[in-house]
């Protein structure tokens, strides 16, 4: 799930359809000074676990994979030039705000599963991404704002 997803939205960022882009993994002391400088800076307290260089046409993106401590993974999405463009911050069910947690109601029990959730961040915005596992071997993903609107959902079947 988590490398479609970086993958997916790394293609959305570039502009560019997911066959046109290629990743390839690079160690931390190969990217450009501003690109270190902006994982170092967003990367604390956690320890770079992974870099790749994601192409796509002319443009370049660097998706940082972060092992915090006692939390989840983060993902720094970073441009060539060392702008910030996303955090994605792995979280629980406990660590979603009351709005969230109200959309996500009607969806818990009756043998449905709470799969995970990725906070996204980007241009002072979050937005929350949720997966379940439903109880007729359905997979739900849930993209909800902040104030706890769905914005968008996709089901597939697991068969």
């Amino acid at each position: 799930m988590k490398k479609q997803f970086v993958l997916d939205l790394s293609a959305n960022l570039l502009g560019s359809t997911f066959t046109s882009v290629r990743a390839e993994g690079i160690p931390l002391k190969h990217c450009p000074e501003p690109v270190r400088r902006t994982i170092d800076h967003h990367a604390r307290p956690g320890r770079v676990d992974g870099v790749n260089a994601v192409h796509a046409k002319d443009r370049l993106l660097y998706v940082v994979e972060v092992e915090r401590p006692g939390a989840g993974e983060r993902m720094l999405h970073v441009s060539g030039e060392g702008d910030l463009l996303r955090i994605v911050d792995e979280i629980g069910l406990r660590d979603l705000p009351r709005p969230v947690k109200a959309a996500l109601h009607p969806f818990l029990g009756e043998g449905n599963r709470f799969e995970g959730a990725d906070r996204v961040t980007w241009d002072q915005r979050t937005e929350y991404h949720v997966d379940f596992d439903l109880s007729d071997e359905v997979d739900l993903h849930l993209v909800i704002g902040e104030s706890g609107e769905i914005l968008r959902h996709r089901e597939e079947a697991d068969f």
